[in-house]
Order: C-alpha cells, then sequence, then structure tokens
C-alpha cells in the first residue's frame, strides 16, 4: 500500500530504519519469466464451496470486524518486525493540519463517489476514505510487501516494495520494446498513473521516464493530500521541483484531454475493483493515449503458484479476502480480454515476481 518515498534505509544508531529516497539504489534482481503475447488462461477460482463459506461468515459483523482487526494487526507486526518506526513516523505526520489539505485536495472534478469505492478496504472500515489509510500507505506498503519476492512467502525484506516496483518498471519497458509502434522511453513526455493512492508509484515512474511529467489520479483526497505533503517534503530536502502532479480524480472519468498521454500504468489497483470499474478505466486509458502509446498494469497473478496456495488453505484466503472485498471479481477476471475489448492491440505478459504480473498493450497506431 505507502513518511517519505519509495522507500530504501540505512539502520540508524537507535536501531530504526531510516527511509531513503527511491531510486537511490536499485538491487539486482532477475525477472521470473520470458514475455508473452499469448492470451493468459483463466485462473480456477478458489473451491466454491470455500469461497461461499468465507462470503456468508463476513456477512456476519462480528466476524469481519475481528478478521480485519487481525489482517492490520499483522500488518502492523510485521512493519515494526522488519525496523519500520510504525509509532514514530505516524506521530510525526498527524502533526499536520490536515483538514486544510484535504480541503485543498477536494476536487469537485472527481464528482461522486462510486458504490464499490464506498466499503472497508485493507482493514480500514471507511477503506481509502480515511487518514489512517493515507498516513499509513508507505508504512503498510512495505509491511505487506516484505515477503513478496521469496516464493514461499516467509523471508522477510524491508526492500520488498521496492523491488517489486522497480521490476514492475523493468518488465514494462521490456514489454514496450517488444510492442511495435511504442515510444522510446527517453521519448515519452506525458505518464498518467492511475489509482496513485500517496504517489509511491508515481515517484517510480518518474524514474523509469526522467523526460516525463508524471500526472497521478485518484478517488480519495486523503490519499493526495498525503500524497502531495509528501512530495512537498521531498523538494524542499532537494532543492528542486519534482515533475509530478496528484490530482483528485475518478479513473474511469478523469476529465483530462484526449490523446495527451504516451504511458498510462496502473500499479495494483485493478484487484480492489468490480469488473465493470476496470473494463471502464481501460476504456478511459484508451481514450487518454496518443496512437501508439501503451497500457500497462502490475497486479497479483492469480495464475502463480504462491496464489494458488492462498487459495487452496483455508486461513490464508479468509484472511485475505478480509481486506480484498473484490478479490475474486479480479481473479475471474479475462485481463488481457478487457485490454483487447478496449480497443489494444496484442496484451503482452510477464512475472515481476512470484506473485505479480506485469501486463503492456497497445493503442493502434491507425486509431
Amino acid at each position: 500500500m505507502q513518511a517519505k518515498a519509495p522507500q530504501q534505509r540505512n539502520h540508524t544508531g537507535n536501531g530504526r530504519r531510516e527511509v531513503q529516497p527511491f531510486g537511490r539504489r536499485t538491487p539486482s534482481h532477475r525477472l521470473h519469466a520470458a514475455s508473452t503475447s499469448t492470451p493468459a488462461a483463466l485462473v480456477a477460482p478458489p473451491n466454491p464451496m470455500l469461497v461461499s463459506v468465507v462470503e456468508a461468515l463476513f456477512k456476519f459483523p462480528p466476524l469481519f470486524e475481528q478478521a480485519t482487526k487481525k489482517a492490520r494487526g499483522m500488518i502492523i507486526q510485521r512493519a515494526k518486525a522488519i525496523g519500520l518506526d510504525w509509532d514514530g513516523t505516524l506521530q510525526q505526520l498527524q502533526q499536520q493540519d490536515w483538514e486544510a489539505r484535504l480541503q485543498e485536495a477536494t476536487d469537485p472534478a472527481a464528482g461522486s463517489y462510486p458504490s464499490y469505492y464506498i466499503q472497508p478496504f485493507h482493514a480500514y472500515k471507511q477503506g481509502n476514505l480515511c487518514w489512517e489509510a493515507a498516513q499509513e500507505f508507505m508504512l503498510s506498503s512495505q509491511s505487506v510487501h516484505a515477503p513478496v519476492m521469496d516464493p514461499e512467502n516467509k523471508k522477510m525484506d524491508p526492500l520488498g516494495d521496492h523491488m517489486l516496483r522497480s521490476n514492475y518498471g523493468k518488465c514494462m519497458l521490456q514489454l514496450m520494446a517488444e510492442t511495435p509502434g511504442a515510444p522510446q522511453p527517453s521519448a515519452v513526455q506525458a505518464v498518467l498513473d492511475v489509482g496513485c493512492a500517496a504517489g509511491l508509484s508515481s515517484l517510480a515512474l518518474r524514474e523509469l521516464f526522467p523526460a516525463a511529467h508524471i500526472t497521478g489520479v485518484d478517488l480519495s483526497p486523503h490519499m493526495v493530500a498525503v500524497g502531495r505533503y509528501h512530495q512537498e517534503q521531498r523538494e524542499v530536502a532537494s532543492g528542486s521541483k519534482e515533475p509530478i502532479s496528484i490530482l483528485h480524480r475518478k479513473a474511469e472519468d478523469t476529465q483530462l484531454p484526449a490523446g495527451s498521454f504516451d504511458v498510462v500504468s496502473m500499479c495494483l489497483v485493478a484487484h480492489e475493483l468490480p469488473q465493470h470499474a476496470t473494463k471502464a478505466i481501460l476504456q478511459e486509458a484508451y481514450r487518454l493515449l496518443r496512437p501508439g502509446g501503451v497500457m500497462s498494469i502490475m497486479e497479483m497473478n492469480p495464475n502463480s503458484p504462491a496464489f494458488q496456495r492462498v487459495f487452496a488453505n483455508v486461513f490464508a484466503y479468509t484472511a485475505f479476502k478480509s481486506t480484498e472485498p473484490w478479490l475474486m471479481e479480479y481473479v475471474t477476471l479475462d485481463l488481457h480480454g478487457a485490454m483487447r475489448e478496449a480497443g489494444f492491440e496484442a496484451p503482452r505478459q510477464t512475472e515481476n515476481s512470484p506473485k505479480h504480473r506485469t501486463v503492456v498493450a497497445a493503442k493502434p497506431l491507425s486509431s
């Protein structure tokens, strides 16, 4: 999910880990699979009985609240175990005048909140529409992704989130290079980051496309406010402005000009959406891209052995489902088919972690 930039850390004298800006050091990782333009096989969903039992349990509020409370506690416990100063970071953030920042961040252009968005997400009762979700975003991202590069999901690494996003960038460039008509990275001038949250994915895109202006959009004004705060802090520290704008907008209807972007990226968003919303966002991305521009998606890979193990384990699946209300909508979505339906050509896919995939498809040059 992400007190400063995507994070690499050095130990300080007090045993805590000190945040360093994204891109200071990029670990070397092996990409996990060659790319393919073959349509991805649809995943076999979890046992129907397992799904129905878990869904029935979660309709009983006390059980749902207990499951989400336990999930949140595990995120905080893991964050502290890998050396993150969870309490100190939040205490510092909470000293800001967030209500004033919320007013500045809120944009009428975002419109009303769709029903799928107004419900609990990630163990927050108010979902993304609360300060806890926004202020804890960077810490939670590091905690949740600490074991992401270990196929067995056991080895914890504070750089897991950084490695995940770094590999996504490498895979995106690899697939763009294989896509006829796609722009060269140095020629990319405008990038849209869909569902940017507090701006962690926008920072990664800035590293990937240094000549581009990055526009991030998110439907949570709380996330936008926190993302802008982090950007202000980085700019003060560096003494220079960043080519990043974070806007409060609805991804399905951004109100941005047609044909104004070379790349649209959607990082770890689709699993938080019902299928109709994902398809609407793909259609909006198609409208926003210039001919030859690319849509890039990084998401969980339901076909991976790691996720198949989750689907086969009632306890793991229950814990996961308690924080992701639209999980099964994503798992059963034919993502390649949805991209083609929106007008994109020849989706290509590769794996950027043992649990995640990168999918890239282009808007036809003739469009």
